[in-house]
């Protein structure tokens, strides 16, 4: 046991030994050291690395492990792997944004478990991988809009119990699965317009006591029995999700949701409020990975928008 301590004691001598320049030179070599770290290309201040619009087609390599805030935007990846981000433990702040990704590998980020800013917007996303944030506990704004997602799995923000600010708008999204906002409670910022969303799991919005901004509009939601717990949700809170409105059936065509009675929320037939689920995944649950080919929601619409730009 007091080997350690002696070897120790031993060592410190030795250091304290050293003259004042032989210690200048091994923090310079330290610095130098780091220095080269920096990924080809790109510019590092700190624990910033900033590889943005070089036209990057691969993720860049040695990116210095304290790295905290990493900018990848304005580029052309179309793939992001498991291996991409491996040991990037200190990661706050990832931009993402504008590039070309289809693809996200279920784990990629999970090494970033002090992540709190995920840009993912302008991309090629047209699902997303459920528990693809699970194990980022911190993360507290992710931006997914603009891109052609088609559908929120349950689980799909499973784990990132944190997240403040969701953005999701300007999408091809259809279908939302029952429970897929519910571990978001601490949501203040919920942005679904401009997609096709035609119906809404009942009480998908109760549990966010926090929420100040929410926005529903340019959609394509059906008033029938399956949407009254919306107009009354609506009510209850008159300075949010303003210009929500009934795109069928006709005679509703053009109204805000929230002034619908409830009485015209009707079915056909021998449908009810809770006979007809707005939203099913059909062969269990999502593929691993985010692509084009995989399943789309059972009511997805025909002859979708076209995807909407965003100026800068």
């Amino acid at each position: 046991m007091p080997v350690r301590g002696s070897c120790f004691g031993a060592g410190m001598g030795r250091l304290a030994g050293h003259p004042l320049w032989m210690w200048v030179v091994m923090l310079s070599a330290l610095l130098m050291g780091n220095a080269s770290a920096c990924p080809a290309l790109c510019t590092c201040s700190g624990t910033t690395v900033d590889c943005h619009g070089l036209g990057l087609r691969t993720m860049p390599r040695n990116i210095p492990r304290n790295t905290e805030r990493l900018e990848l935007n304005g580029n052309n990846l179309t793939r992001i792997t498991k291996s991409d981000f491996a040991g990037l433990k200190y990661i706050r702040v990832l931009q993402l944004m504008e590039n070309q990704i289809a693809v996200i590998e279920r784990g990629a980020f999970d090494d970033m478990k002090e992540l709190e800013r995920l840009r993912l917007n302008r991309n090629q996303l047209q699902q997303l991988p459920e528990l693809l944030f699970q194990k980022n506990p911190a993360l507290s704004r992710l931006d997914l809009s603009e891109n052609f997602i088609q559908s929120i799995p349950r689980k799909a923000f499973r784990g990132a119990t944190d997240i403040k600010n969701l953005q999701l708008d300007k999408n091809h999204i259809s279908c939302i699965e029952d429970g897929a906002f519910r571990a978001l409670r601490g949501l203040e910022v919920l942005t679904l317009n401009n997609n096709n969303i035609s119906s809404i799991p009942v009480s998908s919005f109760n549990h966010m006591p926090k929420l100040r901004t929410f926005r529903l509009h340019s959609n394509n939601l059906n008033c029938d029995c399956h949407l009254a717990w919306l107009a009354q949700w609506l009510r209850q809170r008159p300075t949010i999700g303003l210009f929500t409105q009934c795109t069928s059936p006709a005679e509703l065509r053009g109204l805000n949701v929230a002034e619908v009675q409830k009485h015209e929320f009707s079915c056909s037939g021998h449908q009810d409020s809770s006979s007809l689920q707005p939203c099913s995944v059909g062969g269990g649950s999502l593929s691993r990975h985010v692509h084009l080919q995989q399943q789309h929601c059972g009511l997805q619409r025909e002859g979708s928008h076209r995807h909407p730009s965003k100026s800068a």
